[in-house]
């Protein structure tokens, strides 16, 4: 089964002195976590995502739609990348997102809904 790990992470600690520093670590880890979901032959793709000001978000209200700078909702915390990995349960999923590096936010685990077909 398919499932996205969503990272959504608050930038203020990339920010900060050593924010430099930190970005390196957390990248070199995202190689690492690709590195062994190739060794452990699981199917993925993934990408980081340009930040939250770049996003144009498309609202809709009862057939009346919008458009509006930014991202959905107003956070500290944003979408910044995310995997698709396949893999038997959702136990495994989560083992998955437990590794990745996230100085300051959350990785959301959701189940990809498949077509029939």
């Amino acid at each position: 089964m398919q499932y996205i790990l969503m990272i959504h992470e608050d930038g203020s600690p990339y920010a900060g002195p050593d924010g430099a520093a930190l970005i390196e670590a957390t990248l070199a880890g995202h190689m690492k976590l690709a590195e062994d979901l190739v060794a452990a032959g699981v199917p993925f793709s993934g990408e980081r995502l340009k930040p939250a000001a770049t996003a144009t978000t498309v609202r809709s209200d009862n057939g009346t739609v919008t458009l509006h700078d930014g991202p959905f909702a107003e956070t500290h915390e944003e979408l910044g990348g995310f995997y698709v990995i396949d893999v038997a349960s959702l136990d495994e999923a989560l083992a998955w997102a437990r590794r990745i590096p996230v100085p300051k936010g959350a990785v959301e685990v959701r189940p990809v809904w498949q077509r029939e077909g």
